[in-house]
């Protein structure tokens, strides 16, 4: 646990504990707790707090708990002062005053001392291996909540451990409707919050989300004080040799209800083993996004090792990777985009005898060459008609990514620019950020375009609906003003007009994802797809060569659905 030294301290002097003890007599001011596992705070009225004389407290909203206090349960006081957190050591001899306008009331001698808890940002209770609690963003405009696990709490706020998949549709400066974490012994919180930051750890494949507590009411903040200081003594329990020595906290003797089970590896749950495997490439990309969006760099180290092994993979059985791409489900959408146009077009390029370093290079570019727009504002990326101003803010996103490079001195400045700044240009002079003509678009720049494209408009946005590949091969042989025609056939040719990762719908009503290609380009292995949503590990049949024609013919591609 990371604190300040005097981050808890003790009074004990007369006149400071007197006027800390006062606060406690405001409205809303004090709580009541048992010393016993289970307890909560309890709404309490301190009517005064006289040294020398004692305590005077009214329990009548909760009378209920009078039986509890007589038979001898120890209680204790907490509540705010000064704007810290104030606990009593347990109350001492009490007696029962006599009704009086059914009011019911005690009194108990004054204190030895008190603790207060000060609030600093620094003072974090730690969660130990072991110390398990459940975490829930209830977020604005979304029926799906996101859950996680708690890793620290404190005053002010708390950090959450989430997958990356979880985390992808989380930004910085974030509100959200509600933050509740659930404890294994049925305690409950729920504060409104706003999300400071979201990192990324590309190592342990997990997110970490700074929380923000937002107008906590003295009630509320009494829970926190009371779950702060539980978490901090259920961890000091793992400190000791002897840990059955100290009573384990009621935070976490579980009453049977079943805590969410650990994160499991990011992508664990695609659909092949190349996938999970491509899986630990896409997780890397997500974490990098998030660095993004924290104000980091692209890291250089990082981009050419995971480059390096984007082209294992391709060397080790390239139709099991361009069938993976397309399995990328979870991670975010400039990952998948960046990815899918990295393995076409280093799989395109392998076929020109380019060397291993220039093909590497081209493999970085493409992985991230979208990943500008993160960092574009949140209502542009998701708009869903675009303006000619929005258009011109949305090119910003080649200069924005462009700046986050300057690190990654190894990469050749011909590929960044073929790839990164001019995959968008047009033959036309259409094209963005600079809107070159056809004389300064070079040959690379213009595969790239193809391949871009032809992913893209196979995606939904926010603004249209996918295309079919069909329908978008028709687009751009349509377009031979915008579209190198030379390299849309190249593109045809090698990946076929039923290419690998298409959907496909067979005459006997079935659909199946396409994951290999005989000489002549037609379907020679596929998997049956129970529905038209985009492949997990639920899928059915592998059907090899004549095992396909009990689907019948291959009548047409279909655009997968999302969800």
């Amino acid at each position: 646990m990371q604190q300040d030294s005097d981050a808890i301290s003790r009074i004990e002097h007369p006149s400071e504990m007197q006027a800390a003890l006062e606060a406690l007599t405001q409205p809303g001011g004090a709580s009541l707790m048992f010393e016993s596992p289970g307890s909560e705070p309890l709404p309490a009225l301190v009517v005064y707090v006289r040294q020398g004389e004692g305590i005077l407290v009214d329990i009548t909203a909760i009378a209920d708990i009078a039986p509890a206090i007589e038979k001898g349960r120890l209680v204790y006081l907490v509540g705010q002062s000064n704007g810290s957190m104030l606990r009593t050591p347990v109350l001492e001899n009490i007696e029962w005053l006599p009704r009086q306008n059914d009011r019911l009331r005690f009194a108990c001698d004054y204190p030895s001392h008190v603790e207060i808890m000060h609030r600093r940002s620094a003072y974090r209770a730690e969660l130990k291996p072991g110390m398990e609690a459940r975490a829930t963003l209830l977020m604005a405009h979304s029926e799906v909540p996101v859950s996680g696990a708690l890793r620290n709490l404190s005053l002010g706020g708390c950090l959450l451990e989430l997958s990356l998949a979880a985390a992808m549709s989380l930004q910085p400066e974030q509100s959200v409707q509600g933050l509740v974490l659930d404890f294994p012994g049925g305690q409950r919180l729920r504060v409104p919050a706003k999300l400071r930051h979201v990192q990324g750890d590309n190592t342990q494949q997990v997110a970490r989300i700074g929380c923000e507590f937002l107008a906590v009411d003295p009630q509320a903040e009494r829970e926190i004080w009371f779950f702060v200081r539980e978490i901090e003594r259920e961890g000091a329990r793992y400190g000791q040799q002897d840990a059955r020595s100290l009573a384990p906290s009621p935070l976490f003797e579980s009453r049977g209800g079943a805590m969410a089970p650990p994160s499991r590896p990011h992508g664990a749950d695609y659909a092949t083993p190349m996938a999970r495997r491509l899986a630990k490439i896409s997780a890397y990309l997500d974490t990098q996004l998030l660095g993004l969006q924290e104000g980091e760099r692209i890291a250089p180290r990082d981009l050419s090792r995971h480059s390096d092994q984007l082209l294992g993979l391709l060397e080790e059985d390239r139709e099991a990777l361009l069938f993976a791409s397309v399995c990328m489900v979870d991670d975010h959408p400039l990952v998948q985009h960046g990815i899918a146009v990295a393995v076409r077009l280093v799989d395109w390029a392998s076929s020109q005898r380019l060397s291993r370093d220039v093909l590497k290079a081209m493999a970085a570019c493409a992985l991230v060459h979208d990943f500008g727009k993160i960092l574009l504002p949140n209502e542009l990326r998701h708009a869903q008609q675009f303006s000619n101003d929005d258009k011109r803010r949305m090119a910003e996103h080649v200069s924005l990514l462009d700046a986050r490079m300057v690190d990654c001195r190894w990469l050749s400045p011909e590929v960044v620019n073929s790839v990164i700044w001019r995959i968008n240009e047009r033959l036309d002079g259409s094209g963005y950020p600079q809107g070159l003509a056809q004389r300064k678009v070079d040959s690379l720049s213009r595969m790239a375009a193809v391949i871009d494209v032809v992913d893209a408009m196979g995606r939904e946005r926010a603004d249209r609906k996918g295309r079919t590949v069909s329908q978008t091969y028709r687009h751009l042989l349509s377009h031979g003003e915008a579209f190198d025609l030379a390299c849309v056939e190249r593109y045809v040719k090698h990946f076929g007009i039923a290419p690998i990762g298409g959907l496909a719908r067979f005459s006997n009503g079935q659909l199946a994802w396409i994951q290999r290609l005989d000489k002549e380009g037609r379907p020679r292995q596929v998997q049956v797809a129970p529905t038209d949503t985009l492949p997990r590990n639920v899928l059915g049949e592998v059907l090899i060569d004549s095992e396909l024609a009990r689907l019948g013919k291959l009548e047409a591609l279909v655009v997968p659905a999302v969800g």
